[in-house]
């Protein structure tokens, strides 16, 4: 009868964790904590898309740390990858729990707002084609002003295409400001008669 001994001893630590993870009982006390934890709990849950957790997460888990300790909470996020399933919030005092909910859909409404607002977007603006050459101007002339000024790309249809439509993209703050200041151009302009 041969005894195989094992020389290595990183599986003989994880071997003898696993056995004792397995045999070990919870302390009496921890049970009771725990239960006590389970009973007085108030819990709160706040949906936002997968690609929002980072905000309540912050650099390093620094938000959540953040706000786990200033409303004394426990802050749980879902895992990466996983769909419509909330971020949930608990603790023992339910007036802690409700401010750190409103604190987390703030945080999550001004990130909302800031990707609105740094996102590009294109809208599609209706100028006469026979306007087009007078609102461009000589060798740009006219629309150069606003696309160096508000940082948007203007996009006029080519000669051969019939189309009226003339497509600003850039940031939505600018492209309003773009699309004002080309509505004004247009009126400068008698209008055509065909």
């Amino acid at each position: 009868m041969s005894s195989r001994v094992n020389n290595n001893p990183f599986e003989r630590r994880q071997v003898m964790k696993v056995n004792q993870e397995k045999s070990r009982p919870l302390p009496p006390w921890m049970s009771r904590m725990r239960a006590q934890w389970v009973e007085e709990t108030v819990s709160e849950t706040v949906k936002a898309d997968n690609c929002l957790f980072g905000v309540i997460i912050g650099p390093g888990g620094s938000t959540i740390k953040e706000l786990q300790v200033k409303y004394n909470i426990r802050v749980l996020v879902p895992r990466k990858g996983s769909k419509d399933e909330p971020i949930t919030v608990q603790g023992k005092d339910k007036t802690l729990v409700k401010n750190a909910v409103l604190r987390i859909k703030a945080l999550i409404a001004e990130e909302k707002e800031r990707r609105r607002v740094t996102t590009p977007v294109s809208q599609t603006l209706c100028i006469p084609k026979a306007l087009h050459g007078k609102v461009i101007g000589l060798q740009g002339q006219n629309i150069r002003p606003i696309t160096q000024a508000l940082k948007i790309k203007i996009q006029f249809p080519n000669k051969n295409d019939n189309s009226d439509e003339v497509t600003l993209t850039g940031l939505p703050d600018q492209v309003d400001q773009g699309i004002s200041r080309l509505l004004n151009l247009v009126t400068r302009f008698p209008p055509c008669r065909a």
